[in-house]
């Protein structure tokens, strides 16, 4: 069994509003089912870098970065890390940087994705599109690549670019019911201020993963939007009805 795509939308969600308890969280839940996923154990390591509990962060990234699916956004995490480091290892930081160029050689489809979504959140988006285009490539056009390639295009301050991210998230989605995906669509369309349209992908969300809290936030910023008023509160409640996360306020 692998973690549900709606698991992963939420972490990557969190992760890119930059709430990063809710990414430990997140991560920490689906561990309890899946207890030696990589990609559960990076996010959650991922969390504790990005809290800038630094120590911590270097010895969980130490324990995967050897799993092939991981190893690139892991040693390039540990880059990140030992620079935020109050005393800098050089030794320990050339030793990443070298091993950064061997494991970059021999990268398959998920290596190369998780390396793009990593530098992807950490802002650095021309370098993030370069791995996911190569992993394209690699991978024969991987809808979820597809999925990632449109976010970057999404959430890009050039408004030319942003146009293109529809055709991506559209590749990426197909027939499927992508979460990730679905939330790039209804953003996009939130943008061209076609609320109805968003509304309608927010709902086949809603049914595709019941209780997925990012899609009933989406649903009150289209309300707000619209300036309906009532449904706001009333999707607010119904926020207020589900398991809450921990450290909510973060």
């Amino acid at each position: 069994a692998t973690v549900s795509s709606s698991t992963q939308a939420g972490i990557i969600y969190y992760s890119h509003e930059k709430y990063f308890r809710h990414v430990q969280h997140a991560a920490a839940m689906g561990l309890e089912k899946f207890s030696n996923d990589p990609v559960l154990q990076f996010f959650k390591a991922y969390g504790v870098l990005r809290e800038e509990r630094i120590q911590e962060a270097i010895s969980d990234l130490e324990n995967i970065r050897n799993h092939p699916d991981v190893s690139l956004c892991a040693i390039m995490a540990l880059i990140y890390a030992h620079k935020r480091c109050e005393a800098i290892d050089r030794e320990a930081l050339q030793e990443l940087e070298n091993s950064l160029k061997e494991v970059r050689k021999t990268a398959g489809g998920a290596a190369l994705y998780y390396a793009g979504l990593f530098l992807w959140l950490m802002g650095r988006h021309d370098k993030a599109k370069e791995y996911i285009d190569r992993m394209l490539k690699v991978s024969s056009g991987s809808r979820e690549g597809y999925v990632l390639r449109g976010w970057m295009d999404l959430t890009s301050d050039k408004p030319h670019t942003v146009k293109k991210s529809i055709k991506y998230l559209e590749q990426g989605i197909q027939d499927t019911k992508d979460v990730l995906g679905m939330m790039g669509k209804a953003t996009y369309l939130m943008m061209q201020q076609n609320y109805s349209g968003a509304l309608e992908v927010v709902n086949q969300m809603a049914v595709a993963s019941a209780g997925f809290l990012p899609a009933l936030v989406l649903k009150m910023q289209l309300f707000l939007a619209r300036q309906d008023w009532e449904q706001t509160v009333e999707t607010g409640q119904r926020r207020e009805r589900l398991p809450s996360l921990p450290g909510q306020g973060c």
